[in-house]
């Protein structure tokens, strides 16, 4: 009997151990991006966006936009494409539902061996893009919570507490060419999700449209190195007279409800040429904490039919 216990005292302090060390290694795993007033690598615009209008919460999400010219090589001889062409690197902080503060107090110091610069990050995203140098498809292209960025207000550091990066590349060009994933098309057909859902029934009768498989599991129909990419849906005219371009992503869901289902993204988002990305959704993050929201499943699925997005007030 003693035996017994004491092997089941000796697993509970394994079992502990092993869970201490595992939340220990996730935590070295971050990485931080300083963004201060020294940093002159990418054009910054900032902006926040309130989710009430989605979500029913009155909080705010954060987005930062780093945006670097394009050069696009044509042919061995290294002709340059008179298209303007941009990369786009978008932090996204999101609120903490589980408290009220979005950002913590850090001391840059203790962070030294964690801290990434702008040169780390484009070799990130070198690796996480279909590219003429890598023509490989990889199935993680968004980070959550593994790279974090850090503010400087006065003479104090702040981490973001959640944060979500993903890149993405402006290609306008004719819809004759390929939409790869993660590339913004300003000038390409509009397809809104209703009208290709349509096109999908008729396509595939027997299959559930991929956006609306809310937390239904692993399993996806789609053809990851092929079918993901996102769709321009409309133009949207807006406060100061210029043209917003709103896209969709075509992708499913293939998480189950308990986790988050990070390569979602940003769903639905807002592009406006200069300014970044001014606006979008965040659903793999709210539905994942539905039930700290007073929305429903059904409140999720008319968001996405409609298409709504949170815009910045600078332009609503």
């Amino acid at each position: 009997m003693k035996n017994n216990v004491y092997i089941k005292n000796r697993l509970r302090v394994v079992v502990i151990l092993t869970f201490l060390i595992l939340c220990f290694h996730s935590e070295a795993q971050v990485k931080y991006f300083i963004l201060d007033d020294s940093f002159q690598a990418a054009d910054v615009t900032k902006y926040k966006l309130n989710t009430n209008s989605l979500y029913r919460i009155d909080r705010e999400i954060s987005l930062f936009n780093l945006i670097t010219s394009a050069s696009t090589n044509i042919g061995h001889d290294g002709r340059l494409n008179i298209l303007q062409d941009y990369d786009i690197m978008l932090f996204a902080v999101l609120p903490d539902l589980s408290g009220d503060e979005d950002w913590v107090k850090i001391n840059p110091d203790t962070i030294q061996k964690a801290i990434v610069n702008f040169e780390n990050l484009k070799q990130l995203r070198n690796k996480n893009i279909l590219s003429f140098q890598h023509n490989v498809v990889n199935e993680k292209t968004k980070f959550f919570n593994s790279y974090k960025i850090v503010i400087k207000q006065g003479d104090t550091y702040y981490a973001s507490k959640n944060c979500l990066l993903q890149f993405y590349s402006v290609r306008n060009r004719s819809d004759f060419f390929a939409n790869i994933y993660g590339r913004i098309n300003t000038v390409g057909l509009a397809c809104s999700i209703l009208q290709f859902e349509k096109i999908f029934k008729s396509t595939y009768p027997n299959y559930e449209f991929p956006l609306y498989r809310l937390g239904e599991g692993t399993h996806s129909f789609l053809d990851w190195a092929t079918d993901r990419r996102e769709y321009f849906s409309k133009t949207l005219k807006l406060k100061n007279n210029s043209d917003g371009y709103q896209f969709w992503t075509y992708m499913d869901w293939t998480m189950p409800d308990s986790s988050y289902d990070i390569e979602r993204g940003i769903d639905r988002f807002v592009y406006l040429p200069g300014k970044g990305i001014i606006g979008g959704s965040f659903d793999f993050y709210f539905y994942f904490n539905r039930k700290k929201l007073p929305i429903k499943y059904t409140d999720f699925l008319n968001n996405i039919k409609e298409e709504k997005v949170m815009i910045a007030d600078d332009f609503k």
